[in-house]
């Protein structure tokens, strides 16, 4: 049994009257301990799939299950990584952190809860940062954050919502590479959502790219039999990635294309002629008779002497 399940799940946002469908027909099944990433361009319902899994959203049909039991709304097992890193202002690193260890392990000493906070802030090479505020942070540095918050809940599924997207590529990359350490040592469960195609096939088991038709369903799952752990240098002189790259571009640019519309339209041109009114002075703007119509205009055949 797979750990995660959607079947047949359609969700859209509106009123009946006025209602757009998002997702259509999507159906996915995510194992324990594999890394999934889910592709697609801006505004095609990633971050609505992903608030799906998390138990924010209900699917207007179908089921989104964990171990076979339906998804009825958030819950510790399941921890998510946002866009736009989601921390209090007036707390520093430690103090958010704590917020989701409190929550989470209640049972747990003071002293158990700190030694647990201080291990996923060192996990994120952040120790020197511990009491700082997240106004004193880089973007990158609040994102390892958010990072080490989630890690920090135990859950046994990860779910990231573009979590890099607002970096810089510098950082971005740096990242990618120390959560990709992060989950070769603790083998959790990660649903990876992102628009680059390049970070989707370095970091995951599987891609799967959320095709932009209207509404957005799957398409084919890609495995990615690269060897771990992945060194991004050599991967930009590896045939196999080139290849696993340039056919997940080529399925997502196919489907954007078959989803453009073509409409034929017949124009017609106004049936008033131009005219030049500059010059004429105000007893001849008023005599005027009005504009002249493309209608009444008419050929005439004159014969010149030579």
């Amino acid at each position: 049994m797979a750990l995660l399940e959607l079947n047949n799940v359609n969700k859209g946002y509106g009123t009946p009257g006025d209602r757009t469908e998002v997702l259509r027909d999507i159906n996915l099944k995510v194992n324990e301990g594999e890394f999934v990433a889910i592709i697609g361009y801006s505004g095609t319902g990633k971050t609505t799939l992903v608030n799906m899994l998390a138990g924010l959203l209900k699917p207007d049909s179908g089921e989104v299950l964990l171990e076979g039991k339906p998804i009825t709304g958030p819950g510790p097992d399941r921890s998510l990584v946002f866009q736009n890193y989601s921390l209090l202002p007036w707390l520093t690193v430690t103090e958010n952190i704590a917020l989701a260890v409190d929550s989470v392990f209640p049972d747990w000493s003071k002293e158990q809860r700190m030694e647990h906070i201080q291990k996923y802030i060192a996990m994120v090479k952040l120790s020197h940062a511990a009491t700082k505020l997240p106004k004193e942070l880089s973007g990158g540095m609040r994102q390892r954050v958010s990072v080490a918050r989630a890690l920090s809940m135990d859950s046994r599924v990860l779910l990231l919502d573009e979590p890099l997207s607002a970096l810089d590529a510098l950082t971005r990359a740096t990242l990618q590479d120390d959560i990709s350490d992060i989950w070769l040592r603790q083998r959790k469960t990660v649903l990876w959502v992102t628009n680059d195609p390049d970070e989707a096939i370095l970091l995951a088991d599987k891609v799967i790219p959320l095709l932009p038709t209207v509404p957005a369903t799957l398409g084919e799952t890609m495995l990615v039999p690269l060897d771990r752990p992945r060194d991004r240098k050599a991967m930009n002189h590896n045939p196999e990635f080139k290849a696993l790259r340039n056919h997940l571009i080529n399925l997502l640019l196919d489907a954007k294309g078959k989803n453009r519309a073509v409409v034929s339209k017949k124009l017609i041109l106004p049936d008033i002629l131009p005219e030049d009114i500059s010059n004429m002075t105000s007893l001849q703007m008023m005599n005027r008779r009005g504009p002249r119509r493309r209608s009444e205009e008419k050929r005439e055949e004159v014969e010149v002497a030579s």
